[in-house]
């Protein structure tokens, strides 16, 4: 054999070996394509699930949170619908020192507040226009009382007082009228 022909002989096993080579280079690129394309397709599939989650998560938060202002608005609401029924009530028992029944009534605070303080001489407070309400007792009668009704006892000395004004016998039932006004509102 010449060397031409060795030469040639060597050129086609060199030419085969790369063909070889470049095919299995090739196949090889493909699966790393097609591994690559799985890894990506899992990845996206990974994201998307990730992804739903967290807008299912938001959605329920957003659902939680609109429930929690939507109560709160409510609360408002009864609240001042209460409030608003208390300040009728207030208004309407500021009329009450006009009625017919307020002088017994006036006497029966009157009573209750010198049998609480238990003194032999006490002193009732009450407005001017009260003061021809009480009946003679034992006791003496101030007409200095700068309220909507009611009255104050209290010991000569001043040392003791009850306050039965209108105002702090509403003031200790409001809680309780709050309450029978929720009650009968919204139950």
């Amino acid at each position: 054999m010449g060397l031409e022909q060795l030469t040639a002989t060597i050129l086609d096993e060199v030419k085969k070996e790369a063909a070889s080579t470049l095919s299995a280079a090739e196949s090889e690129r493909r699966k790393m394509l097609g591994e690559a394309k799985a890894a990506a397709e899992k990845d996206r599939k990974g994201a998307e699930a990730k992804t739903a989650e967290f807008v299912e998560a938001q959605r329920r938060e957003r659902i939680a949170w609109a429930r929690i202002e939507a109560k709160r608005g409510v609360n408002e609401a009864k609240e001042s619908v209460v409030n608003d029924a208390i300040e009728e009530v207030f208004e309407k028992l500021r009329a009450f020192p006009k009625d017919k029944a307020y002088p017994k009534f006036l006497n029966s605070l009157v009573e209750k507040g010198l049998k609480e303080l238990d003194s032999p001489k006490a002193v009732v407070r009450v407005r001017k226009e009260d003061r021809k309400h009480l009946k003679n007792g034992k006791y003496s009668v101030k007409d200095d009382l700068d309220e909507w009704g009611g009255c104050m006892v209290e010991s000569e000395d001043g040392s003791v007082r009850i306050d039965l004004t209108l105002t702090a016998l509403l003031e200790q039932r409001r809680e309780l009228l709050r309450k029978r006004l929720y009650e009968s509102l919204f139950r």
